[in-house]
């Protein structure tokens, strides 16, 4: 059966068929492009979606360059500044060219496919050489490959702790981090701020001085802006606690907004203009969510005790057994296990060891003639009393709190 298009219109019509189809390929391209571009530009933009960008730009170099595309696009734009004649200052001529005005001879409506389709690619054809386009794309996308893949890496990311795991961060703006035990912290950081948001566990600060990017790190019930400082941050039990051990911060209620850009004055002075608390060096504040709408406390801590448990060590004083199971078991895998209230509710005079070996402490308790350890769970650590009608004493004194002995823990195994 003989075709009613000639055979030449039969390859015209199927050239037209695949420029249309790639003309639908190449505006859903540019659709996922742009809208991973309005993406990327956005702050709140997280790690997972930042991920995805990235197994999105390796499924093809046409995402690449696409989204490369559609960045040079926008520099072009934001640098042309155009004006449009409703703008105009009086006399001033427009630098927008009317397409209108420049038909050329012969102009009619059907040469419109052939200047928008097929002109432009044979002008392409003719002046670009293939080899110095695919060079000069390649080296784009590498380069904008490389440089965003660091960012997800080193500027928006996570730092997670395991039990009983202990980490050392060294930020790309020379902070320092100590990361406590089961602790979850994100990082973001910008050409304009510096941001940490602490979802659980706690963290010693020591931060690097840069007035241009304050450093903020907000937490469920609170927010902290300091610029050059150490502090501690830790967001446990449905408790928020911020110690300063150097400098001053601004502390902030409900984890206010990370302040962006040069900051003005120091953090005590926008503290005092902005509804925020300034501390200073052994200055601690605890809230919690049934405290949170009533005035800020202040509390002294002892610096020297902070800035032990960056280093590893605990140190307690006037704190019941209770209480430093509690941390321990926060702080490793193997658990400590009181078995009578009235033993958990004794109070130490002072205690200081390690804080990823409890069994220092459970040794140090079983120095007192009324407590027994039972371990018939490799796990478990159980401490009771080991005569019931014995007379318990007030308190139980662990260690001397000498300030020019270091700190040690007890040799004796249990």
């Amino acid at each position: 059966m003989t075709s009613p298009l000639g055979d030449e219109d039969e390859d015209m019509q199927g050239s037209l068929n695949e420029v249309g189809q790639e003309r639908v390929t190449r505006m859903s391209l540019s659709s996922e492009a742009a809208e991973w571009f309005v993406r990327l530009r956005d702050d709140r933009m997280g790690v997972r979606n930042r991920e995805r960008n990235v197994r999105w730009l390796k499924q093809s170099p046409a995402n690449i360059a696409e989204l490369l595309r559609i960045q040079q696009v926008y520099q072009v734009l934001r640098a042309a500044k155009l004006q449009g004649p409703s703008g105009m200052a009086p006399g001033e001529s427009s630098n927008i060219i009317d397409l209108e005005e420049q038909r050329p001879r012969g102009w009619s409506e059907s040469n419109r496919l052939d200047l928008m389709d097929v002109s432009p690619i044979r002008r392409r054809r003719r002046w670009i050489r293939p080899w110095k386009l695919a060079a000069a794309v390649a080296g784009l996308a590498v380069s904008f490959l490389l440089g965003f893949m660091a960012k997800v890496a080193w500027l928006d990311r996570a730092i997670e702790t395991e039990l009983g795991e202990w980490r050392t961060e060294l930020l790309t703006d020379g902070s320092k981090l100590r990361v406590g035990p089961d602790s979850l912290l994100r990082v973001s950081f910008g050409d304009d701020h510096r941001t940490i948001r602490l979802v659980r566990g706690e963290a010693m600060f020591d931060v690097a001085q840069d007035r241009s990017r304050p450093f903020y790190v907000e937490s469920e019930m609170v927010g902290v802006l300091a610029v050059g400082t150490e502090f501690r941050v830790s967001r446990l039990g449905g408790k928020d606690v911020v110690a300063v051990t150097e400098g001053t911060v601004a502390l902030y209620r409900d984890g206010r907004h990370a302040v962006r850009g040069a900051m003005p004055a120091a953090p005590a002075q926008i503290a005092e203009t902005t509804g925020g608390v300034a501390l200073s060096a052994g200055d601690q504040v605890s809230i919690t969510r049934s405290t949170r709408s009533k005035p800020i406390a202040k509390e002294k801590v002892n610096v020297n005790y902070e800035q032990a448990w960056a280093e590893g060590w605990v140190v307690y004083e006037d704190k019941t057994v209770g209480e430093v199971a509690s941390d321990f078991n926060r702080f490793n895998r193997l658990k400590i296990q009181v078995a009578e209230p009235s033993l958990a509710a004794r109070r130490l005079t002072f205690f200081r060891g390690s804080a990823t070996d409890p069994e220092s402490f459970v040794a140090a308790l079983a120095t007192s003639p009324d407590i027994a350890v039972v371990r018939d769970d490799p796990n478990v650590l159980r401490i009771e009393l080991r005569r019931p009608d014995a007379e318990i004493s007030k308190s139980v004194e662990i260690g001397q709190p000498a300030a020019d002995v270091p700190p040690s823990v007890n040799p004796n195994p249990i």
